[in-house]
C-alpha cells in the first residue's frame, strides 16, 4: 500500500515537461533562437534535484511510520532539502500554492501574479511558465494533484482522522486541503541568475 501512496507521490511531484513557455519579451521564433533555453535546462537540473531528495525523504518516513510520519518529515525536512539544492546549484528553487500548508512557501513577488490567476484551475488548464526577470529567470511548472495526494490534500471530511490530527498538529494553519484528482495543486519553481 505504501509503495502505491509513494508512487502516487512521485508522479505528483515530477514537473511537466515544458510546454509553452512564455516570458515578459517576445518569443525567438525557434528553440535555437531561445536565449533563455539555457536557463529553462538549468531550472529544470535543480527542480528535479529538488523533487527526488523530497520524495527519497518522504518514502524513507512513510516506509517508517505511514503518512502521519510523513508529515512531520515534510515539515521538519523539505526547507534545509530545499537550500541544499540551492548551496549546490547556485539555484534558488521551491514550491508555493494559492493554499498554503506552511507560509515560507509563499509565492515570489513575480510569481504571484501566476499563482493568483490560476488559483482553483485543473493542470490541465495550465502550462509551465517563463519569464524574464531582467537579471535572472523565473521557471514556474504545476504540480497536480493525484488520487493518494488527497489523504493529505483532499476534502477535509474524506481525510482520516490520524492523518488530520497530524496535519493540526504540524500546520495549525493549513490552508492546503480541499483540492480533488486533477486540481492544480500548486507550483514548483526556480530562479535562475543570468550570466554575465
Amino acid at each position: 500500500m505504501w509503495r502505491l501512496v509513494i508512487l502516487g507521490m512521485v508522479i505528483a511531484l515530477v514537473p511537466q515537461p515544458p510546454l509553452a513557455e512564455t516570458s515578459q519579451k517576445e518569443a525567438p521564433e525557434s528553440a535555437e533562437e531561445d536565449p533563455l533555453a539555457p536557463y529553462m535546462e538549468k531550472a529544470n537540473d535543480a527542480l528535479r534535484a529538488l523533487q527526488s531528495r523530497l520524495v527519497r525523504a518522504l518514502t524513507s518516513a512513510m516506509e517508517e511510520g505511514g503518512p502521519e510520519n510523513a508529515i512531520f518529515v515534510c515539515r521538519d525536512e523539505a526547507q534545509a532539502i530545499t537550500a541544499k539544492v540551492l548551496e549546490e546549484t547556485g539555484i534558488t528553487v521551491g514550491r508555493t500554492s494559492h493554499r498554503l500548508r506552511n507560509e515560507v512557501n509563499a509565492p515570489r513577488e513575480w510569481a504571484k501574479p501566476i499563482v493568483e490567476e490560476s488559483a482553483g484551475k485543473t493542470t490541465s488548464a495550465v502550462e509551465p511558465h517563463v519569464l524574464d526577470l531582467g537579471d535572472r529567470v523565473g521557471v514556474l511548472k504545476p504540480i497536480s494533484t493525484m488520487a493518494l495526494c488527497t489523504s493529505c490534500h483532499g476534502l477535509p471530511e474524506e481525510i482520516a482522522p490520524e492523518v488530520k490530527s497530524s496535519l493540526d498538529e504540524a500546520y495549525p494553519t493549513d490552508r492546503a486541503v480541499g483540492f480533488s484528482v486533477g486540481d492544480l495543486r500548486g507550483w514548483m519553481w526556480a530562479e535562475v541568475g543570468k550570466e554575465k
